[in-house]
């Protein structure tokens, strides 16, 4: 099963992620409610680390788990299954 690593950069997960933090993601997942998910952004050429808040239809309301610091499903809508790349299995702060 292929396993990915990213750094996060921004500070929309916190507290649960930190900028500088490593994450592991898996390519092939079922997801649920309150998952961390990779995933491309909807109208630019980034990738996103948000937490599933909302399954309907196939398709993801993600959001930020600093909602002031987030850009998210209340700004772009919901995203489709094909925009995720990944499910976060692991994190490891950076300052362990």
């Amino acid at each position: 099963m292929p396993i990915m690593r990213f750094k996060v950069e921004e500070r929309s997960m916190e507290p649960t992620l930190y900028p500088g933090d490593t994450i592991l993601a898996r390519k092939y997942f079922n997801l649920r409610k309150g998952d961390v998910v990779i995933f491309k952004h909807p109208e630019k050429e980034i990738k996103l680390v948000k937490r599933v808040a909302k399954i309907e239809n196939g398709r993801y309301l993600v959001e930020g788990d600093n909602k002031e610091m987030s850009s998210d499903s209340r700004k772009f809508g919901m995203i489709e299954r094909e925009s995720i790349i990944g499910k976060v299995m692991f994190l490891k702060s950076k300052d362990e």
